[in-house]
């Protein structure tokens, strides 16, 4: 017994200064709050909260200071005065490093993320005035570019991440992900058409295969369905890390889109009301009447005639001898020269109590053309969302849909767009009554494109429909703490209706004209399941993260034409029933695939990351024993501004991450059905009987092609994180490419799918500087910029001098580059282009005489961008807001020579104003070739000039893409209206363009198309 209380009289003074403090610790919204460190301050003693968030620390001084602390939240400090029980709410941090950032199946921030995410947020989409969600990513996101295809309400936009992968995109086939476009998922369920276009028909946006007046990526954008308004945050995810989770989906980069949900609290009401107007910027000046006969007469003088008005007669030149010569028509004004009216009204109800949150949104669009008639680009939208948990916190419900209707009417008719090269002396196109003008003073008006009454468009008719419909249904149950079952049930459904009608009324009678019709749908659908598994835990220092799940889906594309001729009136051109010969086609194609995946995410002292990710993917694309295929990442980080030693001697940097990924994903974009033998009924019958005819043989070898992605990226933040940069250097390797390989026609087949034991690398620096300038009580200035690097090339490609790809591709150069003859520039002597032959000589002849190929095209000409990027000013002052953000290229692209020597200068079309210096007597020194009204020895020179460098120039610019001003009415003034938000505003898109190109616009490189267009739209918006 004595030595018992020896024992307690030692410990005695130990206890008296000894106490155990527990406590609770969750958010502003009352959630429990995990790996929270608590630690007594200037002390080493130190746990973390548990995963209801509680806490247990042994205290030695009664009035220590009690220190919380996390990556996300704002530390919180308390002095304990005998206290033993705490409960603390801590905020969430502001800075942007722990914003919320969507990743695949889950959420995370920039400071805990070891891949490669950009974040865009809905707000500074909806600060721009634009329709299409795409057009409000244009170079907002570092490694990636996008780019616009027409100014037309409705076109399409192209995206690519990192560089092209794929050494033959056009293999793509029927898939409508080419060019090696990323995978477009909008609340967890991949968008059905994804990024291809959905019409079937020439369209003034999509207005076919020729290249004078097209570009090859044109058509109408599925994403024109999508209302921007709608968008809480896209999401771009780069590299491996990222991306992996994805398997072969997310090869070519993932862009995830959030659509907007309910908060908790008092019910919003929001309207916006927008109205504004769209022109065309500056373009090239055509030529006026006397400079355009300057131009015809110096065509005739150099080919040694004299115009006539003898019809069929070789100098037969109405324009010179029979039209009002002092009649002058600025057709491009005429035709291009009109204001299109932008009209945008949207508005959502919003949410809900603790356990139960919604939003309703609503909205309407309707885009007018610059070109006469009534033709317009419109759609209606309506979403819903609905969260839900239950009163124990176990169960979850999420139920989101988005669903529009979009009709576009236009012309059907793309020689719309070759309009305003008609010659200024050209008669009026209608009579006194409207009707189409065909003849002038008995003549026949055939000078214009085609032989074509150019406003005949509007008898024409063109209408596409498009209905979109995204679903998702989550549901989550906690089955213990910290494992949680959740399942993904997944919609996607897009369908197009497009009719063309030509009826004789829009069709020279001279011409015995024949009404037609063409009647198209084209439907598309996904469908995805996707269970899931999640564990987390946290012990201490020490938290992981573990998902497994699986991803069912089955993709669908429906295509059917009908086509009808012979209408005996026009009236009856709406209904396929009205024709007496008919013409039917349609088509099919599947897609399934299956995976299975998981991730492991491990944290320790808040300092390392390490990342793993796995995936089994199985593709419905390759034959029996090629179908499935394992692809995987593994990445780090290391936050080491919260190292010790760091944090004493480099106090200035107060964000510091070093992170590293590297992952092989795997890629399976070709056309269904390669490798099963395939027939189809032939469309010429023999002797009465419809035969086949073989489409592919049954080639069951080829398998995934493969990309190997290396990234390393430094994050720094300075001055209490206001100014964050980060760095990313990026290598990606493409190889066993999927090819089309072509063959010779006498094999029966043009092409043959296979596996090329080619590799594409694509390498780039990435950039980003974020910068909290100015912050004052009334005052902020915030800064965005960033900027990317790409480089392109064919690393190897065995075989290549003897393959079909032998004038397409070069070892060590980008697979984007074209190559073409070198261009001289103008003879002097004879007024013909020159370029340099194989040999270096320069000759007027680039094909070298008896032995001359495609090989002697020895320039190349590397259409890849150098550098590329945006910078957005924000500033707010009191009330007042003001946005402005610049985009920059700097890149080579095709000139306006291009389309002008499509079709022989000196011919009866209008020509840009340029072309006046074009040679006309020996010795003139000029670029520009000789004029000829004739096809001869000019035309066969403009032949080898469109295959040269001549066509291509410097297409760098600097645009200001947006700008934005705002102000909203003071807060006493809002409430006496029992309102709770006013705000007016006054935006503006593309205003001016700082660029040397030489064309129209450097962004959509086409001539005879209308570039973006310039916006100024005014807003008021509303919140009840």
């Amino acid at each position: 017994m004595k030595i018992l209380y020896i024992i307690l009289f030692i410990i005695s003074p130990l206890t008296a200064f000894c106490q155990t403090v527990t406590g609770n610790v969750q958010d502003q919204e009352g959630k429990p709050l995990a790996g929270i460190t608590v630690s007594v301050k200037d002390t080493k003693i130190a746990t973390a909260t548990n995963e209801k968030g509680q806490f247990r620390l042994v205290v030695e001084d009664p009035a220590a200071v009690i220190r919380f602390t996390s990556e996300n939240m704002e530390t919180h400090e308390i002095r304990l005065a005998g206290q033993k029980a705490l409960t603390v709410v801590l905020k969430q941090k502001t800075n942007s490093l722990d914003e919320v950032h969507i990743i695949a199946y889950g959420t995370s921030t920039q400071r805990n993320t070891v891949g490669s995410i950009t974040k865009v947020s809905g707000a500074d989409i909806s600060a721009q005035p634009v329709t299409n969600p795409l057009a409000g990513l244009e170079g907002r996101v570092p490694g990636m570019v996008v780019s616009s295809t027409s100014g037309i309400p409705g076109a399409s936009f192209t995206l690519q991440i990192r560089g092209q992968n794929a050494v033959n995109p056009s293999l793509s086939g029927n898939i409508v992900a080419p060019l090696s476009q990323p995978l477009f998922i909008i609340d967890g369920v991949p968008y059905a058409p994804q990024n291809g276009n959905i019409n079937q028909f020439p369209s003034l946006a999509s207005p076919g295969s020729n290249n004078v007046y097209n570009n090859k990526y044109g058509g109408i954008s599925p994403f024109d369905g999508i209302n921007p308004s709608d968008i809480e945050s896209v999401e771009v995810l780069r590299d491996a890390d990222a991306t992996a989770i994805y398997g072969s989906r997310g090869g070519n980069g993932v862009i995830i889109i959030t659509t907007k949900k309910g908060q908790a609290g008092k019910t919003q009401f929001n309207l916006n009301i927008v109205d504004g107007e769209s022109v065309v910027g500056h373009t090239m000046p055509m030529m006026n009447t006397s400079q355009y006969l300057a131009m015809r007469k110096q065509a005739f003088a150099n080919d040694g005639l004299t115009p006539n008005n003898i019809q069929y007669d070789q100098a037969y030149a109405p324009d010179l001898t029979l039209f009002d010569t002092t009649r002058n028509t600025d057709w491009k004004k005429y035709f291009f020269g009109n204001t299109a009216h932008n009209l945008n009204v949207n508005s959502s109800l919003s949410g809900g109590t603790a356990n139960t949150q919604f939003r309703l949104g609503a909205g309407f669009n309707r885009d007018t053309y610059i070109f006469p008639g009534d033709y317009a680009d419109s759609r209606a939208s309506f979403s819903a969302n609905v969260h839900h948990i239950s009163d124990n916190k176990r169960l979850t419900v999420d139920f989101t849909a988005t669903y529009s209707y979009e009709k576009n009417n236009s012309s059907g008719n793309p020689n719309l767009l070759l309009a305003y090269t008609l010659e200024p002396d050209y008669p009026s196109l209608l009579d006194s009554k409207g009707n189409l003008v065909w003849n002038y003073n008995g003549v026949p008006l055939d000078g214009a494109p085609g032989g074509w009454n150019a406003l005949s468009y509007l008898k024409e008719l063109y209408t596409i429909q498009n209905t979109s419909l995204n679903s998702n249904l989550l549901i989550g149950y906690k089955i213990i703490d910290g494992l949680t079952f959740r399942t993904s049930l997944g919609y996607s459904t897009y369908n197009s209706q497009e009719y063309y009608g030509d009826p004789v009324a829009a069709q020279n009678p001279e011409y015995s004209p024949v009404a037609s019709t063409r009647f198209g749908n084209n439907n598309f659908m996904t469908w995805i399941l996707e269970p899931q598994l999640e564990y987390k835990r946290t012990f201490k220092k020490a938290s992981f993260n573990l998902l497994i799940g699986g991803t069912i889906q089955k993709n669908t594309n429906y295509q059917t034409e009908t086509d009808g001729s012979g209408y005996v009136n026009d009236v009856l051109i709406q209904s396929i029933s009205g024709s007496p010969v008919q013409y039917a086609t349609d088509s099919y194609s599947e897609y399934k695939y299956i995976a299975a995946f998981g991730r492991f995410n491990f944290k320790w002292d808040g300092k390392y990351i390490v990342d793993i990710t796995g995936n089994r993917d199985g593709s419905s694309r390759f034959g029996p024993n090629k179908q499935f295929g394992n692809f995987g990442s593994v990445g780090g980080a290391w936050l080491f501004n919260e190292e010790n030693f760091f944090k004493n001697k480099f106090s200035f940097i107060t964000y510091g991450k070093l992170r590293v990924s590297y992952g092989i994903t795997g890629s399976d974009q070709i056309a269904n059905y390669q490798f099963l033998s395939r027939w189809n009924p032939t469309t010429y019958n023999y002797g009465g009987n419809i035969g086949y005819t073989p489409q592919n043989l049954y080639n069951p070898d080829f398998s995934w092609a493969t990309t190997r992605k290396l990234e390393f990226g430094l994050e720094l933040g300075f001055v209490q994180d206001r100014i964050l940069l980060n760095s990313t250097w990026y290598r990606n390797r493409s190889g066993n490419q999927l090819v089309t390989y072509n063959l010779p026609a006498q094999t029966g087949f043009s092409s043959v799918l296979e596996n090329e034991n080619a590799v594409v690398q694509n390498t780039g620096f990435e950039f980003t500087l974020q910068s909290t300038i100015l912050k004052t009580k009334a005052l902020t200035w915030t800064s965005a910029f960033n900027i990317t690097f790409p480089k392109n090339k064919l690393l190897s490609f065995p075989g290549l001098a003897e393959s079909s790809y032998s004038t397409t591709y070069r070892i060590g150069q980008p697979i984007s580059i074209v190559n073409v003859y070198r261009y001289a520039g103008v003879n002097p002597g004879t007024g013909y282009f020159q370029f340099y032959n194989a040999s270096g000589q320069i000759t007027e002849d680039p094909v070298q005489r008896g032995g001359g190929s495609l090989n002697d095209q020895n320039y190349a000409v590397n259409l890849d961008p150098k550098f590329y990027g945006g910078w957005q000013n924000s500033f707010s002052y009191k009330q007042f807001q003001l946005n402005i953000f610049l985009e920059y290229r700097k890149q080579t692209g095709v000139n306006y020579l291009q389309s002008v020597y499509s079709y022989l200068p000196g011919n009866e079309f209008n020509q840009p104003v340029a072309l006046l210096n074009a040679w006309s007597k020996p010795g003139q020194v000029t670029n520009f070739e000789m004029l000829s009204s004739q096809y001869s020895q000019a035309a066969n020179e403009a032949n080898y000039f469109l295959q040269s460098s001549g066509i291509y120039s410097d297409a760098s610019y600097l645009r200001l893409k947006t700008l934005s001003f705002s102000y909203s009415l003071p807060q006493p003034v809002v409430k006496k209206l029992n309102l709770q938000n006013i705000r007016f505003y006054v935006s503006a898109q593309n205003l001016f363009t700082i660029t040397n190109y030489k064309g129209n616009d450097p962004e959509t490189q086409n001539f005879y198309g209308v570039p973006p267009l310039k916006t100024i739209v005014c807003g008021l918006q509303l919140t009840f």
